[in-house]
């Protein structure tokens, strides 16, 4: 039970005793048997009826259920103390203030802070119902009274008992959704320096290692080095573009998406094939589509400069789709060259680095198959914000 759970409770039993205590007053006023002068009986009424409305409202508005319980544990044994002040005579009916005692007794396991403090007010309160016989204006046999008294003694233990195992359970509560809450904060401060550093080992590998390697291997032609001119022109892009606070933050349609990929394979290898069916309208986040974009681009970049065969450069196919029911987005790049014999061949930077670490930091997964002499297929899967139905061609 929350603690909502227990205000919503404290105001079902109010309500239940003021219903359960109200026909008896009602009807003794308008006989005019009534110990009780109007007024009193009538402030007392009214009394429990404000403690009510105040229960329910901070029920509703998930407020502290502290001052109503004070509330109804005071009210409860003032009109206790203040019966044999104003009874004229002796009854021998239970006083109507008396069916209201459990709910005293509760509210006060409700507002103390202890189970001790539950008993003193409990304590306190049969004290005041022990006065109620010695002034002689209510009597009932000592069997009674004792079983009564350890009936209330009882409620007031029980509702103690169920209250503090609700705040221990809150507390715990609490206690674990701030545990998970700075876990989620490390493991996403965690996430994002990964992500960070598989963003700049790219680059490093892909435009300036590259850069590089076309500088020192340029001949004296003009050709080559325009190319190396160019190489290091885009690794600068790629450095300046890489800068945290130039990235656009937000999520990118998978139509951008597939336009991305569309030319980033196109400028690598003009005689690529393409296969881009319809896919459903969903959204990609940032720094999925850009490590998803540059792991593609090594993809091809590696079956153009590994997979070529006597100066040819193979045929190189890509399929992009998208997974509907698994809510990823796929890219395969297949190549016809010459293969290699993944069992024995020294893992390549590029696919360590550019291809699978990309695709980890950002929750996809990569997959590099590839036969001597056949070819080499990169599977590349990452994970799509949403999809729905409408469709893009």
């Amino acid at each position: 039970m929350t603690r909502r759970g227990v205000q919503r409770l404290l105001a079902l039993v109010l309500a239940l005793g003021l219903v359960s205590v109200a026909p008896t007053v009602v009807t003794n006023l308008l006989a005019g048997r009534s110990q009780f002068p109007v007024a009193w009986s009538a402030s007392i009424c009214a009394g429990y009826l404000v403690i009510l409305a105040v229960l329910l409202t901070q029920a509703v508005r998930r407020g502290s259920c502290q001052v109503p319980a004070w509330g109804l544990v005071v009210l409860g044994d003032l009109a206790l103390a203040g019966y044999p002040l104003l009874a004229t005579r002796a009854d021998d009916d239970v006083p109507w203030v008396l069916a209201l005692s459990a709910l005293t007794v509760g509210a006060g396991a409700v507002a103390a802070p202890s189970l001790r403090g539950t008993l003193g007010l409990t304590v306190l309160h049969l004290a005041l119902r022990g006065l109620l016989q010695v002034s002689g204006v209510w009597f009932v046999a000592p069997d009674v009274g004792v079983l009564e008294a350890v009936g209330l003694l009882v409620v007031a233990i029980a509702v103690s008992v169920a209250v503090q195992a609700v705040h221990d359970a809150a507390h715990q509560v609490g206690s674990a959704r701030t545990t998970a809450d700075r876990a989620a904060a490390a493991a996403a401060a965690a996430r994002a320096v990964e992500l960070e550093n598989s963003h700049w080992d790219g680059i490093v590998h892909d435009d300036v290692l590259a850069s590089l390697s076309l500088t020192a291997h340029a001949r004296d032609d003009v050709a080559d080095r325009v190319r190396a001119a160019a190489a290091a022109e885009r690794a600068l892009v790629s450095i300046d573009a890489g800068s945290p606070g130039l990235r656009d933050p937000a999520p990118v349609g998978l139509g951008e998406t597939v336009s991305r990929l569309q030319d980033t394979v196109l400028a690598l290898h003009p005689q690529a094939v393409l296969s881009t069916p319809r896919v459903p309208v969903g959204r990609l986040a940032p720094e999925t589509l850009e490590a998803l974009v540059a792991a593609t681009a090594e993809a091809v970049r590696n079956a153009v400069r590994h997979g070529s065969s006597a100066g040819a450069a193979p045929t190189v196919r890509v399929r992009i789709r998208a997974d509907v029911p698994r809510g990823r987005l796929s890219v395969e790049v297949r190549d016809d060259g010459v293969g290699f014999d993944t069992r024995r061949a020294t893992p390549r930077l590029g696919l360590a680095v550019s291809v699978r670490r990309r695709a980890d930091v950002v929750g996809g997964r990569a997959l590099v198959r590839s036969v001597p002499g056949v070819g080499t297929v990169v599977l590349l899967g990452v994970p799509l914000l949403d999809v729905t139905a409408e469709v893009v061609g």
